[in-house]
């Protein structure tokens, strides 16, 4: 039976693909002379070094990043992290674009970890904590409560914002100029090559981490038994856009009006 979690992860990522067509669709039936809207958009993942829409005008380049809406929900997962290495792992295949978005927020928080898990392997039962290596973890429940009193866990679970020119610089390294929001509309990234009329980007990227405790009861074998709890790191990022385009790429008309306009 599938989580409540999961249920809305499947659901946003349909969402997001149903969008994708959409624009796909509007860009075709515009029937713009020059303007190639490129293959129609798979259930797939993003390809790595292009834009969800890989299409062109008049032989030159047009990749565009599309979003369903002005506060979309982007990739997230649960993550184990290795506090030796340093290194934060997905425990399922994510879109390689959001990975790498998320990675850049989460490695400002690797000090904030690692300071959890010092002060973890102090927590009595000694012998069942000095070892903990990183995340998914299990410590103590009183434990638990002594390092959310010491402020430890809101210095993790306390949201990143990344400016827009984070934002821009990420997709300009993989040739992607141009980002279509749903309800906002079309904008460019950094650099207008088609020099379509059109605004730049304004917005940030909001990455929401957690260290979160499970509900069911464990212990540590101590006589009597020590109560525990185990706790796993999910991270999930949100585009916030500020602004609104005249022209959207979801929309016939306005595909028309704005190649029209050049």
């Amino acid at each position: 039976m599938k989580t409540f979690s999961q249920y809305l992860e499947e659901t946003i990522g349909q969402s997001g693909r149903d969008y994708e067509l959409k624009v796909h669709t509007a860009m075709k039936s515009a029937k713009v002379p020059g303007l190639n809207p490129g293959d129609k958009p798979g259930a797939g993942f993003s390809n790595v070094g292009a834009g969800d829409i890989e299409a062109s005008y008049n032989g030159k380049a047009f990749n565009i990043e599309i979003k369903a809406s002005a506060n979309d929900q982007m990739g997230g997962s649960s993550f184990r992290y290795d506090m030796k290495t340093k290194t934060f792992t997905p425990v399922k295949e994510m879109d390689l674009e959001d990975l790498e978005l998320l990675m850049g927020a989460a490695k400002e928080k690797t000090s904030d970890i690692d300071n959890y898990i010092k002060a973890a392997r102090k927590l009595d039962p000694v012998q069942y904590h000095k070892n903990i290596a990183g995340v998914p973890l299990k410590i103590s429940k009183e434990g638990r409560e002594e390092l959310k009193k010491a402020g430890l866990l809101a210095k993790i679970n306390k949201n990143t914002v990344m400016s827009d020119r984070f934002i821009v610089q990420h997709y300009n390294k993989k040739g992607v100029y141009y980002i279509n929001v749903g309800g906002a509309g079309l904008f460019y990234m950094g650099k207008n090559p088609l020099k379509l009329p059109v605004p730049p980007l304004e917005g940030t990227i909001q990455v929401e981490m957690r260290l979160g405790f499970s509900g069911g009861k464990l212990n540590f074998p101590t006589d009597p038994p020590t109560p525990a709890r185990s706790a796993n790191l999910r991270l999930q990022g949100r585009l916030k856009t500020k602004g609104k385009s005249p022209y959207s790429l979801d929309n016939k008309e306005d595909v028309e009006k704005l190649f029209g306009e050049k």
